[in-house]
């Protein structure tokens, strides 16, 4: 369902089930392919946890080079691990003289628009109304899942673009799996407003600690909002397990880069 796949230096995941569609052009990158170096070793695409800026720049123009994209038709927000959805729907110059926004979650139904997120563990998520032609991409952590960000972007499709709900496909990223992700009881009672976290914790040896599912919570989180199980592709790559390949906040010690994952209407 997934498949790995190199243009120019970048290599990538491409979500089958999407590819098909082609009106859609989307990523979710890898850590390779770039110029950083060190511990932000090589394609990663964010300054704020030390990488110098000149490199994090010509991240940026080597990719989008090997996807034949202007650099300034990305567009990527602030995230905050809260449940907020920016909804583009006019002209990206308007952003332009903005500051930062702070969303976790972009939706949009113009053409030539490459909406992304970036991670380093947490759960990417890319939505598409194959029939009506939106996009949507979503940032989930611990917090955004706690507030059913998921759900959230879903609600926006059915009630602000009056999507049918069988037309909307979902694929979900790399992110850190049940094997590495250890939390505390203030992730197991954040999640208590979930009818079936039994699914998606699991008890560890160490008393007040589990193992938390994330891609499963948010994947059972949408199929909740009626999006067929059919319809929701999983990686099931674990950015801990496979820091060669991605970046992870718990598998290297927190000081690493940020990989990109991006969707755009052609």
């Amino acid at each position: 369902m997934f498949r790995f796949i190199k243009k120019n230096t970048i290599e990538y995941l491409e979500a089958t089930a999407l590819s098909t569609h082609d009106f859609l052009c989307h990523a979710f990158c890898t850590r390779r392919g770039g110029i950083s170096e060190g511990n932000f070793f090589s394609l990663n695409f964010s300054s704020r946890e030390g990488d110098s800026i000149d490199n994090v720049r010509q991240n940026w123009r080597i990719l989008a080079k090997a996807f034949n994209i202007e650099v300034e038709q990305f567009f990527v927000v602030n995230q905050v691990h809260g449940n907020s959805i920016l909804i583009i729907d006019h002209t990206v110059r308007d952003f332009i003289s903005h500051e930062p926004l702070q969303y976790d979650a972009i939706i949009t139904d113009l053409p030539g628009v490459a909406i992304g997120i970036k991670t380093a563990d947490c759960v990417p998520i890319f939505f598409v109304d194959k029939v009506k032609q939106i996009v949507g991409v979503a940032h989930a952590g611990w917090k955004g899942t706690a507030l059913n960000i998921g759900a959230k972007v879903v609600d926006t499709f059915l009630e602000k673009f009056s999507s049918n709900v069988d037309d909307i496909i979902a694929a979900i990223g790399p992110a850190i799996g049940p094997c590495c992700y250890q939390v505390d009881e203030l992730v197991y009672h954040a999640m208590e407003p979930h009818n079936n976290r039994e699914h998606f914790f699991c008890p560890c040896s160490q008393e007040g600690r589990w193992f938390l599912d994330l891609p499963l919570a948010n994947e059972l989180q949408i199929a909740c909002k009626g999006i067929k199980r059919t319809h929701i592709y999983s990686t099931h790559y674990c950015t801990s397990c496979n820091t060669g390949i991605f970046y992870s906040h718990r598998g290297e010690g927190k000081k690493t880069g940020r990989q990109l994952n991006f969707i755009m209407l052609k």
